[in-house]
């Protein structure tokens, strides 16, 4: 009898202890897997502001690399500020406004403000962004006591940006101006244009 009752207390004992393991694997947490989904920087409707300084090189006027002192305007600088918008994820559009200046042979100065409408093609390696703009605008300019406007203004940029973080990018670009003056009438003779190359430091804040 006593034996009988050993082996009774010893399968309640056991059998309370399997069911007190399976009741707490049942209110033990399970982990959630994390859903897998890669953070994309450039969506539709995604905005930037551009913010670029830039040294500016007259091809067209004469003189040589890299100050072009012995030409007609010598090496120059630059600014702009810029908005852009995508529409897809590779295609943005957008304006920047600058403001430029050339010294001249004669020790006076050459000024340029452009608008410029802007449409970039930007294909994309991880965090590396690889812009491609062609832009079309007006511009007012000034030498000495004569203003030129509207003048036309053609860009073609090309660039390597590299995406610091969600917000901000920083890159380094080349971009072609062509800057046409034309006349009517008798002052036709004064028609001139300009081309020049700039190198281009730009900040982008992104949102």
């Amino acid at each position: 009898m006593k034996r009988l009752t050993a082996l009774f207390c010893a399968v309640f004992l056991a059998g309370s202890l399997a069911f007190s393991q399976s009741n707490d694997d049942i209110n033990e947490p399970q982990e959630e897997e994390a859903p897998s989904s890669a953070f994309q920087f450039n969506q539709p409707g995604d905005q930037y502001i551009a913010i670029s300084l830039m040294i500016t090189f007259p091809l067209n006027f004469g003189g040589s690399w890299p100050l072009y002192r012995n030409g007609q305007l010598i090496t120059g600088g630059a600014g702009s500020l810029g908005y852009h918008r995508f529409l897809t994820s590779w295609f943005a559009l957008g304006a920047d406004i600058s403001f430029g200046y050339h010294p001249t042979l004669g020790s006076n100065i050459f000024t340029y403000i452009p608008l410029v409408v802007k449409a970039t093609f930007q294909p994309t390696f991880r965090r590396f962004e690889f812009p491609i703009t062609l832009g079309i605008g007006g511009a007012i300019e000034n030498y000495l006591n004569r203003t030129y406007f509207p003048g036309l203004i053609m860009q073609a940029t090309a660039g390597v940006f590299y995406r610091a973080t969600a917000s901000w990018s920083f890159g380094i670009s080349d971009e072609f101006m062509f800057m046409p003056q034309w006349y009517s009438g008798d002052e036709s003779k004064h028609d001139d244009y300009g081309i020049f190359d700039s190198i281009k430091l730009s900040a982008r804040y992104h949102f």
